[in-house]
């Protein structure tokens, strides 16, 4: 399934996107008008409901479905209660980076108020001179965990979606660290939609690019990742208790605009597209805005 979140910001429904067919187009399950109690995809719904519940409201003979086209979808999930990001988990990146390959998992987190929805525009502020794009694969969990192992770790996942983790390099730079520069207004664009885990067997055998104004900048495959996502996960439950709805985004290969020469940051005017294969394709326009 592709669950989605449609609606204005702020104001979101969840969904489930129904592909369209040679019949008709591609429509959107109402989720919540035909089970009230599933009032979004957040940290309750994937504690209590879950894909299985979704899976029974596709089953009924009625559907209360809407049309897609022209519907703002939003970031797939509510907004969680922590996004944490990989640093330098692909080894062309971490040589673009500063040269140094990682020994252990790089982690940092990104502001849960840095999201936004496919179609929604990257916001520019003045002085923002070196901003760059990201792709990512992102997983979000659908299970609590705890001191898990490897071998269960997938287990925990709710489902994937592709991710753009916005940079402003410079802010990046000059503060030593990489809260601030990663945390914006509009620095989290995720989506279009979650791929429920069961639609996904094999996480690390999918190509991943990024291109802005339709020019390639990455061009990798989530196998060339330097720790797998089950390493990570039972990695990161030995020290903090992963909640559902919690987001991980999986780190960025090699490729990234400010890392060419000429440089290839993003500029008022631009569209980003960040495509994960399996997944879907994340578009969002960028925008500069004032005041």
């Amino acid at each position: 399934m592709k669950l989605v979140r449609f609606g204005a910001a702020g104001a979101e429904r969840p969904g489930i996107w129904v592909e369209a067919t040679k019949a008709e187009p591609a429509r959107i399950v109402d989720v919540r008008a035909m089970a009230f109690d599933i009032e979004d995809y957040d940290a309750r719904f994937w504690r209590t409901c879950g894909a299985e519940r979704l899976k029974g409201l596709l089953r009924e003979k009625t559907l209360k479905t809407l049309p897609a086209d022209g519907v703002r979808l939003g970031p797939p999930v509510a907004r969680p209660r922590q996004i944490i990001c990989l640093g330098k988990n692909y080894r062309d990146h971490a040589q673009e980076f500063d040269a140094k390959v990682p020994q252990h998992p790089v982690y940092f987190s990104k502001s849960p108020g840095s999201l936004c929805g496919p179609g929604d525009p990257i916001r520019l502020r003045p002085g923002m001179e070196r901003v760059d794009g990201e792709a990512e694969l992102a997983l979000v969990i659908g299970r609590r965990a705890r001191d898990i192992q490897e071998a269960d770790a997938l287990a925990h996942v709710a489902g994937y979606a592709v991710f753009n983790d916005v940079t402003d390099r410079d802010l990046q730079q000059s503060r030593l660290q990489w809260f601030f520069g990663k945390s914006a207004d509009s620095f989290g664009p995720m989506g279009p939609w979650l791929v429920t885990r069961d639609e996904v067997k094999r996480p690390h055998a999918l190509g991943i690019r990024q291109r802005v104004n339709g020019a390639v900048l990455q061009d990798s495959k989530t196998s060339k990742m330097i720790f797998r996502i089950e390493q990570v996960l039972a990695d990161l439950s030995r020290v903090m208790t992963l909640e559902p709805g919690d987001v991980i985004s999986t780190g960025t290969p090699g490729g990234i605009g400010s890392a060419r020469r000429p440089p290839a940051v993003l500029h008022d005017g631009d569209v980003v597209e960040c495509e994960i294969d399996g997944i879907g394709v994340l578009r969002n326009p960028v925008a500069m805005m004032y005041g």
